[in-house]
C-alpha cells in the first residue's frame, strides 16, 4: 500500500500531536479504585458499596498481573489491599514472597488481612500464615485461620472464586436482598464445584447463608 505525501503528512502530524498531548487512555480499574468517592472505610459501609463491588469485578477480570504486583508497593493502602486480594484469586504464585512481606510488615491491618487471605488461595508460604495467627489485630488472626484452611484442602478455592467473578454481576441485582423480604433466588457453586440454586431448598428446610462483609 502506497501513501501519498499529503496522507503521510497527516499521519506524521497525528503522531507528533499524540507525542505532545499523550493518548487519552481511560483510567485502569485499579486507578479508579484509588479515586473512589467512598473508599472502603467503616463510615462508608452504606455509601458507594455498589461502585466498590463493581470495581472489584473489573480489577479481577482485567487480570493485569504486572500492574497488580507493582500495586503491592503502592502508597495507598486501599490499592495495596485490593491488589493483594486480586493476586490471590488470580492464582499468581509469583507474588507469594511479596504477599508474605505484606503479612509481616504492612502497617495497615486490612492489607495484612488481604495478603494472608491471598497466600491461603495460593497455598504458599505457610510460615507467613502461621505468623499471622499471632498478629496484633484480631481480624488478621481470623483471616490467617481461614487461610490455613484454604491451604490444606485438595480443591482449588481460588478457581471457584475466579469462575464466580468471570460470570459478572448485574448492578441492578445488587442490594436486592433486604431484611424482612423473601430472599431473591440465585444460583452459585458449592465449595466442591456442584451447582446450587436457592429455590431448590428455600421453604423446604432451614438454611443459613453467610457472606463476609469486609471490604478493602
Amino acid at each position: 500500500m502506497t501513501l501519498t505525501w499529503r496522507a503521510s503528512g497527516f499521519l506524521l502530524a497525528g503522531f507528533v500531536a499524540a507525542a505532545v498531548t499523550g493518548w487519552a487512555q481511560p483510567p485502569s480499574p485499579l486507578e479508579k479504585y484509588r479515586t473512589l468517592e467512598f473508599p472502603p472505610v467503616v463510615e462508608n459501609f452504606d455509601k458507594g458499596w455498589k461502585d466498590r463491588v463493581a470495581l472489584e469485578y473489573e480489577i479481577i477480570n482485567a487480570a493485569d498481573l504486572k500492574s497488580l504486583r507493582a500495586a503491592l508497593k503502592d502508597d495507598n493502602a486501599f490499592v495495596r489491599s485490593m491488589a493483594a486480594r486480586a493476586l490471590g484469586i488470580l492464582g499468581d504464585k509469583a507474588s507469594a514472597d511479596a504477599l508474605a512481606d505484606l503479612v509481616q510488615s504492612d502497617p495497615e491491618y486490612m492489607v495484612r488481612i488481604r495478603a494472608v487471605d491471598a497466600l491461603g488461595f495460593l497455598k504458599m508460604r505457610p510460615e507467613a500464615i502461621e505468623l499471622a495467627k499471632k498478629d496484633r489485630d484480631a481480624g488478621v488472626q481470623w483471616a490467617a485461620r481461614i487461610a490455613a484452611g484454604h491451604a490444606q484442602v485438595d480443591w482449588d478455592d481460588a478457581a471457584h472464586v475466579r469462575r464466580a467473578f468471570a460470570a459478572g454481576i448485574r448492578r441492578e441485582a445488587m442490594g436486592s436482598a433486604q431484611v424482612g423480604k423473601p430472599a431473591p433466588d440465585f444460583t452459585a457453586q458449592t465449595s466442591d464445584g456442584k451447582p446450587f440454586r436457592l429455590s431448590s431448598v428455600l421453604g423446604k428446610k432451614p438454611i443459613a447463608i453467610y457472606f463476609a462483609a469486609f471490604e478493602g
